[in-house]
């Protein structure tokens, strides 16, 4: 995320974005920029899925996976799939999810 800049995806006509939760529930610092700046975007025209890990022995599992949804929705995106949220290191199911997540997006553009 650090080499995205939030005012391009709105070009984009699909985005999958990857994160993980920070901390106890915080988007990574190294995101926060991209966040924020997804507030001044107007992402009418762009379809998106969000995804990330966490760790599930904290309270807030998943919670930058939830801003992030949140603030893409907010900029009138168009979500087209369930996020997917990754208890720490990826397993089988886990990786399954991720490829119906992105078969959904692609599907979206067709």
């Amino acid at each position: 995320m650090i080499d995205t800049d939030a005012y391009e995806i709105s070009n984009y006509d699909a985005v999958i974005v990857d994160t993980y939760t920070y901390n106890d529930g915080e988007v990574p610092e190294e995101a926060q920029d991209f966040y924020e700046d997804l507030a001044d975007v107007d992402l009418e025209r762009t379809k998106f899925a969000v995804l990330g890990s966490s760790s599930k022995g904290h309270i807030h599992f998943g919670r930058a996976v939830d801003y992030f949804t949140m603030q893409l929705n907010s900029s009138n995106g168009e979500q087209v799939a369930d996020s997917v949220k990754i208890d720490q290191d990826p397993d089988e199911d886990d990786l399954k999810r991720v490829r119906t997540l992105g078969d959904y997006v692609m599907k979206s553009l067709k």
